[in-house]
């Protein structure tokens, strides 16, 4: 009988030690993720700075906000499809698109950073492949605010998990049940162990991720160049001959002068 008891004990002792590496296992593995979405986001920065700045180089060239609400009137598109600027610096270029005429330049630097703009927000969407320098032959996607949403809501899941199902409370609910003698004493105490357990809940619990906090830009993408392109070039035509100044001088600075 002794030996079915210390095979009983040792039993439970195995399982025990089982569900406390699963226990902390799990955490290690959500304080993993954290860490690795927090890497993510400082990886998606220089693509938000990057939106920015292409929605900066196409308000210079459209030289006010009226102007830029007129531009998308005449595209057919609401004036929220060109993001802020946020005061971020434009793209530069180091030369303007070659053309005969002045106008036909603001035309086509207007064309050029409109491409810009549409580009960047794709990548922003739903981001760009490129070959992996470390795998030759291998394509990667760079970080994009679809990708982080999923991973982000992916997070939140487990984390939820975690904090209720796994909690340190239910755990130690678990190994008691499984120690008569350490039930009945409890229960001559008034649970105390069990209330403590409780009480660590709210200290070991895992802070779901905010997303909404981080405050990414919500965008929509842009038509493609060509499905606007008459609309454009007869805005551009327009605000040319009407404006001359004012564009001679935002295409300086789009070409850096």
């Amino acid at each position: 009988m002794s030996d079915i008891s210390d095979y009983a004990d040792q039993l439970q002792a195995d399982v025990i030690s089982d569900m406390a590496e699963s226990f902390f296992g799990d955490r290690k593995e959500l304080d993993n993720a954290l860490e690795a979405f927090a890497a993510m986001v400082e990886e998606f920065v220089p693509v938000i700075e990057k939106l920015f700045r292409a929605a900066a180089t196409l308000r210079l060239l459209l030289l006010d906000e009226a102007t830029a609400d007129a531009f998308c009137a005449e595209l057919g598109l609401e004036p929220c499809r060109i993001p802020p600027a946020e005061e971020a610096p434009i793209l530069v270029h180091e030369s303007l698109p070659f053309a005969l005429t002045g106008k036909g330049r603001y035309v086509n630097c207007v064309e050029a950073a409109y491409r810009g703009l549409f580009d960047a927000l794709r990548d922003y969407i739903h981001g760009r492949c490129y070959n992996d320098p470390k795998r030759p032959g291998r394509k990667r996607m760079t970080m994009h605010y679809k990708r982080l949403e999923e991973i982000a809501d992916i997070i939140n899941e487990k984390i939820h998990k975690a904090n209720n199902d796994r909690s340190v409370s239910s755990v130690l609910r678990e190994v008691k049940n499984m120690n008569p003698e350490q039930m009945e004493r409890e229960d001559l105490l008034g649970d105390v162990c069990y209330r403590r357990g409780e009480g660590f809940d709210s200290d070991m619990c895992f802070m779901p991720i905010d997303f909404d906090g981080y405050h990414f830009p919500e965008v929509v993408e842009l038509p493609p160049l060509n499905e606007v392109e008459p609309a454009l070039k007869r805005f551009c035509k327009r605000v040319y001959e009407e404006r001359p100044d004012d564009v001679r001088k935002a295409m300086d600075t789009f070409r850096g002068r």
